[in-house]
């Protein structure tokens, strides 16, 4: 992920099926080939007048709990872990089609969808893409929160979280972020909340969909889950979320991040001043353009 990579989009139509976070409602999601400079684009499948939103970070239109995308009127929702699965199998182009506003949570990691897109494989486009290399350190602070970008010669994150909770105050882990290490130490790490925290959402109609079943979750004293796939498996998850918010750059990045108590709102916050970095001519040589994918092909209008 750190040197010039050739654009790629996937083989053949993936379809993938799960349930929703928030509304606890099957979600059925297809992934379809694009073509060169597409970049990733969500495409709702409704009955609604066609319309879709380009992952880019002028797009986020909320960070709290998950990142959402947006186009003034429409949305989807929990967007990162899917980035985080385009990004690390290097897909650049794709269209995302989903009959919901959420991504379904799946088993609350990347693994299924990095798993769906190696089965199916990629093919190579047209063009390259070149990581936005960090020239000189950047960073993003709120309080005692902070995430800083510093120049590296590969893309690679140190991390640590604190809450007020016996298992989880000073998590801590510093990982090389090449695709071979994102597979086996981040990919499968599951999202994680607090059982009081879950049911205080649920009682307000929201995280309708969570259970043990989608993430790691912690009582006042431990874990209700009996198999965590890491013993820090909820700092490695945050270090997921981090690889998926920044891929909304379209761009992977060559520079080592150290992050403290961040989140959703300091990762978009961080790649948009990384992008402040870009020149103007990167910016013209690289930039996505929308794909007229309305006019190549009839978008499903069932997806089963």
């Amino acid at each position: 992920m750190n040197k010039e990579m050739t654009r790629k989009t996937i083989k053949n139509d993936i379809v993938v099926k799960g349930i929703g976070l928030h509304s606890g409602k099957q979600v059925h999601l297809r992934l379809i080939p694009a073509g060169e400079n597409t970049g990733i684009v969500f495409i709702p499948n409704n009955k609604k007048k066609n319309f879709s939103i380009q992952s880019s970070l002028e797009n986020v239109v909320d960070t709290s709990n998950a990142v959402t995308l947006g186009d003034g009127v429409n949305t989807i929702q929990t967007v990162e872990h899917l980035m985080a699965a385009i990004a690390t199998t290097g897909i650049t182009d794709l269209l995302v089609e989903i009959d919901s506003i959420e991504i379904p949570i799946m088993d609350g990691s990347a693994l299924p969808f990095v798993q769906a897109i190696e089965q199916t494989g990629t093919i190579d486009l047209n063009g390259i893409v070149e990581p936005i290399t960090i020239q000189n350190p950047l960073w993003v602070v709120d309080g005692d929160k902070y995430l800083v970008a510093l120049p590296a010669n590969e893309f690679k994150a140190t991390y640590s979280i604190h809450f007020d909770h016996p298992l989880l105050r000073g998590q801590s882990i510093t990982l090389s972020l090449s695709k071979e290490n994102i597979l086996k130490e981040v990919i499968s790490a599951r999202t994680f909340g607090f059982l009081k925290d879950v049911e205080a959402l649920q009682a307000r109609g929201l995280a309708l969909g969570g259970s043990p079943d989608n993430a790691v979750v912690l009582t006042d004293t431990g874990y209700v889950n009996q198999d965590l796939r890491f013993e820090d498996e909820c700092v490695r998850h945050k270090v997921l979320d981090l690889i998926g918010d920044l891929a909304i750059m379209g761009r992977p990045v060559k520079g080592h991040i150290i992050a403290s108590k961040a989140g959703h709102t300091m990762d978009i916050s961080l790649g948009k001043l990384i992008m402040s970095t870009v020149t103007g001519n990167e910016i013209s040589k690289f930039k996505s353009r929308r794909f007229p994918f309305f006019q190549k092909r009839e978008l499903s209008r069932n997806i089963n």
